[in-house]
């Protein structure tokens, strides 16, 4: 998983650069999951522009900018009224946001920041811990995710972190067995995964195998998709092989050319990147 951090002021660019760099950096280098988590760093030249908070390739990415006085944050208001940046993330994934901390300076009183611009989504005052720092990154970007899901960004979402399935501002709280399953059916939407893969899915987590357990699983998440979706989306038994996420309105699933493996790690889907197997042991 790789992150970038957009920072806007010199000093604050030389601090973090050199925190990543230390042998015990504030900055993780792998998740909970065991990942790796790469930080890539780009300097950004005051002042505020929105092309720092444009982010055309859906990149986990944060903007990081000093203000010093009230004005960067009033420069940062006017750009966003006059961009409508706050709108961006509702007109298609061309427009995603990248959400922006604010490092404020210690002379800037608590009580003129109780109206932040929309984009800010947290902010802190020096003198700044580093390890408070990552914590707010990553929370911006779990936060920023979730949004993006209400907003109507993704179509259907998967927060594998809070058991969350999201669909236009509605949610579905899921099992730790159906979060497994609904990544490997989002990961290969539209195709037909064989029954003997979401056997081996189930075998690998630990999980039952008894075809009882598989189908209540398999049931269960179908009526979730359906509810929160309002019967836009459904998983279905397609010819008794296997089963099929797919818009209710599509009707001839194809099966898969080659299939499922223990190893494949590649496929994507809208809220995220680990595939069906490197998550499997949230079903545990």
């Amino acid at each position: 998983m790789k992150i970038v951090l957009k920072i806007m002021g010199n000093t604050l660019y030389q601090r973090i650069t050199k925190a990543i760099a230390s042998a015990k950096s504030p900055f993780p280098r792998s998740g909970a999951d065991g990942k790796l988590i790469t930080w890539q760093l780009l300097p950004l030249v005051a002042p505020f522009s929105s092309d720092y908070v444009e982010n055309l390739s859906s990149e986990l990415s944060v903007v990081i900018m000093e203000a010093q006085d009230l004005a960067v944050i009033e420069d940062v208001r006017t750009i966003e009224r006059r961009e409508s940046l706050h709108a961006r993330s509702a007109h298609g994934p061309t427009q995603e946001i990248s959400p922006v901390i604010m490092v404020l300076g210690s002379e800037i009183a608590t009580s003129e920041l109780l109206d932040m611009p929309e984009i800010v989504f947290d902010w802190l005052i020096e003198p700044v811990s580093l390890d408070d720092l990552v914590r707010r990154i990553f929370s911006s970007l779990k936060r920023n995710q979730r949004l993006r899901s209400e907003l109507g960004y993704g179509v259907l979402t998967l927060l594998p972190d809070s058991r969350m399935l999201c669909y236009a501002g509605d949610t579905a709280q899921l099992t730790a067995s159906e979060v497994a399953v609904a990544e490997l059916f989002l990961n290969h939407f539209g195709t037909l995964i064989p029954t003997e893969d979401i056997h081996l899915l189930f075998k690998l987590s630990g999980r039952s195998t008894e075809g009882s357990n598989i189908r209540v699983t398999m049931f269960q998440l179908r009526f979730k998709i359906e509810a929160v979706t309002r019967c836009q989306f459904t998983l279905t038994n397609s010819y008794n092989l296997g089963y099929v996420m797919r818009h209710v309105n599509s009707y001839d699933a194809q099966p898969p050319t080659n299939s499922l493996e223990a190893w494949q790690d590649t496929a994507h889907y809208n809220g995220g990147e680990p595939s069906w197997l490197s998550e499997s042991s949230s079903m545990r």
